[in-house]
């Protein structure tokens, strides 16, 4: 099978190995981490990206041709809903997030999520691609707001763009299976300890990650979106569900 992926660059190490050594033939376009942040940037640059590979499709010699489109996002603030194709499946996770796949399953997310009240993850991925809460971190944050706005508005940023740190309460550190740094670890308890979080560490499983890239889709953890279809919210533990749509109505939008 030929497959279409869309990832979040925060599963960069992890589903460049299971592409690699997948039966299917997988090709990745990738995306910045943090779209979520703003979860309508998202949905515009996902729909690019489908719509992109629709057209690239169409001139593929037969053979050559993508069967299905992957998107290695969960719900991810909203961001997947109202996707849709004109020819090919989207397959995306039923999950909340990327820690959901970095856990092994939305079950464990949830799970965990009633065990440790307050947790903010982190692993190898976003500590490489993201912007995660740490001193050193917000000192720069600190410094570019100076910078453009000047020095008494600095602190009164810092106080609004991070008040949500009270809210948390454990740093939970999820190991990643193809191999950890010392140094990301001993970040995360740094962070912890600097925050006055606890810190717990939690075993990271690719097994969510692998039915992403090799399948099998099934529709309790995937919903597969069938071409002349929109991705729209379900609002339980299934997360979405898609609707038929007109091509007609696309180009009206």
């Amino acid at each position: 099978m030929r497959i279409a992926m869309i990832g979040c660059m925060v599963f960069n190490r992890e589903i460049s190995h299971l592409a690699a050594e997948s039966r299917h033939v997988v090709r990745v376009w990738w995306q910045r981490q943090g779209l979520h942040d703003t979860p309508d940037i998202l949905r515009l640059e996902l729909q690019k990206n489908i719509d992109a590979i629709e057209r690239e499709n169409e001139l593929l010699r037969p053979g050559l041709k993508f069967e299905a489109i992957v998107l290695a996002y969960g719900l991810c603030s909203n961001g997947v809903i109202g996707l849709r194709s004109r020819t090919l499946p989207i397959i995306v996770p039923r999950c909340d997030d990327c820690i959901s796949l970095f856990l092994g399953s939305a079950d464990r997310y949830r799970e965990l999520f009633h065990k440790l009240p307050g947790v903010y993850w982190y692993n190898r991925g976003w500590i490489e691609q993201a912007f995660t809460p740490s001193k050193e971190n917000y000192r720069m944050q600190r410094e570019q707001y100076a910078e453009e706005y000047g020095e008494e508005n600095a602190d009164y940023l810092m106080e609004c763009t991070n008040n949500w740190m009270t809210h948390y309460q454990y740093c939970g550190y999820i190991t990643c299976p193809l191999g950890d740094r010392m140094e990301h670890e001993a970040y995360a308890r740094q962070a912890a300890e600097d925050f006055h979080w606890k810190f717990e560490k939690v075993e990271g499983d690719m097994c969510y990650l692998d039915a992403v890239v090799n399948g099998p889709w099934d529709d309790n953890q995937f919903l597969i979106c069938p071409p002349h279809s929109r991705i729209e919210a379900d609002y339980s533990n299934k997360k979405f569900r898609s609707i038929p749509c007109e091509i007609d109505d696309w180009e009206k939008k």
